[in-house]
């Protein structure tokens, strides 16, 4: 076993040297693909060499779902959960199964095959589907990937019952995630459902391998114990909508509520990563502790790691007026871009009628809503108001008030088209002139070819036709209203429309359909990086010189507020 350990750590010393070779040498998604492709190679070129059969059939069934995956992404088709079951079932049939089950020495649970055969299956597919769900919140599946090695190889280790192909997954599942850090626990990246599928294939495949000596329930229950809380707060969702009928139980999640009282993303997914890693704890204990400690000293440390929780929470919780800090009257949603889609994924369930108004304000229309009162109160009549903008991003720093994530109009446009794709959520288009607006329509096709456009119109109308356009939007069946009438303009269309929109998320995008359909050029990352976008976009549109020449007026009247001699609240 010593030399499994020591060609392990050969294998992923070989990965960081290859990682830092090509870094300097490859974009940002060519690097990415690189190394989640290096991560599936090493782990199957170590079955090979090291593992038994049981560890091939878990690894080779490990890529079949992520090329899946892959396929799934680029041919849309109604027989891809089909097949995933059928691969399950074909798993369960030639892999490790749940045979039995023991709860101690003397007290054990014989399956039946067809049933252990189901059992399996569906245990493969709940893990999948649970690690698919959690990677909605950008790199918690990947905090909570780690843990579940590390509790996994600890159990095997502690257990002593000859667990090799258990020890050796566990371990150099640990190490990968050590080397590639910065890409499986990155705070603000999917690990996306190649990846996804991959890893929760070898988790659950892991889990299993102990049946023959007896640790299956232990083994299982730990991803099980860290996938606890998803689980838990899905079932309040669905109990909510199918029996309760209240909205207070459809968006139980402890990373929106963090979020909302001020802690960071980042903050936010280290901490339920931390509040998981406590309950698989306990259930580790309780498995390796023999009775009647195992029960004692687990629920001690769960009671410790909650009161550890809360009282770190109440600390780092934001004061209520940075959460949606204001300024001259209009206010900012103190939130991560992870947050806001999952925001906007819970009003898209909703079965009412209801709208909701997304702003995503810059410097430029802060400044102009100290004059503008339309302006200022479409802005603070709207659901969420997202800084769009290093100069108001920087404006509150300035201010004493530091904001968790400037969320450009483009990127959120983008991030939001890739939602609507993998959910099947319409998209509308409201916005510049009719050849930008359906060579924007057509890009958008190229670029997300599962992604259901219900229409789209141009910007050129008058007030007159407002009903008209309304429904048009209604009958399209659109969820999601990008409007691109530039500043004012489509802030306050929607301000004065929402009320005769249904059950329609309305965000306003400013110019993206120009940069999107390739009339314009969008910054280079240097450009966006250091806050320049507007000085680029200014150089392909010279008549845009005039607007920005009230930058230097906005950063006056910032340090005129800043030593109180300029009011923050226009009210």
């Amino acid at each position: 076993m010593d030399t499994d350990y020591l060609l392990i750590a050969v294998t992923a010393l070989a990965c960081l040297i290859f990682e830092k070779i090509t870094k300097r040498r490859l974009t940002t998604d060519q690097w990415d693909y690189t190394r989640d492709m290096l991560m599936i190679a090493s782990m199957s070129l170590l079955s090979l060499v090291i593992g038994t059969k049981t560890s091939s059939i878990i690894m080779a069934f490990g890529i079949i779902f992520a090329v899946v995956a892959m396929a799934e992404r680029l041919y849309s088709s109604p027989f891809w959960p089909f097949l995933r079951i059928a691969l399950a079932i074909a798993f369960a049939l030639v892999g490790p199964r749940i045979q039995f089950i023991t709860l101690g020495n003397d007290s054990f649970y014989y399956l039946s095959s067809g049933v252990a055969i189901i059992a399996t299956a569906t245990w493969l597919l709940l893990c999948q589907t649970f690690l698919s769900e959690v990677d909605e919140i950008s790199g918690l599946s990947g905090h909570l990937m780690a843990i579940t090695w590390v509790l996994l190889w600890g159990v095997s280790f502690f257990l002593d019952q000859g667990l090799k192909d258990s020890m050796w997954i566990s371990f150099a599942g640990i190490l990968l995630c050590l080397i590639f850090w910065s890409r499986i626990g990155h705070t603000y990246r999917r690990l996306g459902d190649p990846l996804v599928y991959f890893w929760s294939t070898l988790i659950a495949g892991t889990s299993l391998i102990g049946v023959s000596k007896g640790v299956t329930f232990a083994t299982i229950l730990l991803p099980l114990s860290l996938f606890a809380l998803p689980l838990m707060e899905a079932s309040l969702g669905f109990v909510g909508k199918t029996f309760v009928d209240s909205a207070r139980w459809r968006n139980v999640s402890l990373y929106e509520k963090l979020v909302s009282r001020g802690i960071d993303h980042p903050q936010a997914v280290r901490l339920v990563a931390a509040f998981c890693m406590t309950i698989g704890t306990s259930v580790a204990l309780f498995q390796l502790v023999p009775s009647p400690w195992g029960l004692k000293i687990s629920m001690t440390a769960l009671a410790a790691g909650i009161v550890v929780f809360l009282i770190y929470v109440a600390k780092n919780a934001a004061p209520k007026d940075q959460r949606r800090p204001s300024l001259w009257g209009i206010f900012v949603d103190n939130v991560s871009l992870d947050y806001v889609l999952n925001k906007v994924i819970f009003w898209a369930s909703q079965e009412d009628d209801k709208s909701y108004m997304i702003v995503t304000p810059n410097a430029l229309v802060a400044e102009r809503s100290r004059y503008d009162y339309e302006l200022r109160e479409a802005v603070k009549s709207a659901d969420l108001s997202l800084p769009d903008g290093m100069g108001l991003v920087w404006a509150f720093k300035l201010l004493g008030v530091r904001i968790q994530q400037r969320i450009a109009g483009i990127d959120f446009m983008n991030n939001l088209c890739e939602m609507a794709e993998n959910r099947g959520m319409p998209i509308f288009l409201l916005g510049g002139s009719k050849d930008v607006v359906e060579k924007a329509s057509a890009r958008l096709n190229e670029s997300y070819p599962n992604l259901k456009i219900a229409g789209f119109h141009h910007g050129y109308f008058s007030e007159e036709r407002d009903s008209d356009i309304c429904k048009l939007i209604n009958e399209s069946g659109a969820k999601i209203l990008f409007v691109g009438l530039g500043v004012p303009k489509q802030e306050i269309w929607i301000y004065r429309n929402l009320k005769h929109l249904k059950g329609v998320i309305a965000i306003g995008v400013g110019g993206s359909f120009d940069v999107i359909s390739g009339r314009l050029k969008r910054a280079p990352v240097a450009w966006q990086r250091f806050g320049l976008e507007w000085l680029y976009r200014t150089i392909q549109e010279p008549w845009r010189l005039k607007r920005i020449m009230r930058l230097p007026l906005f950063v006056a009247l910032v340090f005129l507020t800043k030593l109180g001699l300029c009011n923050r609240r226009m009210d």
